[in-house]
């Protein structure tokens, strides 16, 4: 298993995200998908950050979902950080700041 930490743009759509980051990996990732699910460990709202548990070899899938959710609407998603370990991601996901912090407050 790998775990990706995603930071999203404004924070309040995580909650959007998630349906659509799932439907993106499921079309993405075709009949190796099957039988297999999208596990959101954490979710920082206050952050507008999530970790996501993904089987390694479905990673690049992911990878390309996050890439495509964030291009047709007007959320921003970007890849933090991708490791093996639950508890590293959640110390990684808890300690970094924010990547969109330099856009809060602009128009």
């Amino acid at each position: 298993m790998r775990y990706i930490i995603v930071d999203v743009y404004p924070r309040g759509h995580l909650d959007k995200l998630i349906p659509e980051l799932n439907n993106w990996f499921r079309l993405l990732a075709g009949k190796e998908a099957i039988g297999t699910e999208l596990r959101i460990i954490a979710k920082y709202e206050g952050k507008g950050r999530l970790v996501i548990q993904v089987p390694t070899g479905l990673l690049n899938y992911l990878r390309s979902a996050i890439v495509m959710v964030g291009r047709e609407s007007e959320t921003a998603v970007i890849t933090v950080k991708v490791t093996g370990t639950m508890r590293k991601a959640l110390a990684i996901a808890s300690s970094m700041p924010y990547v969109f912090s330099d856009f809060e407050g602009q128009v």
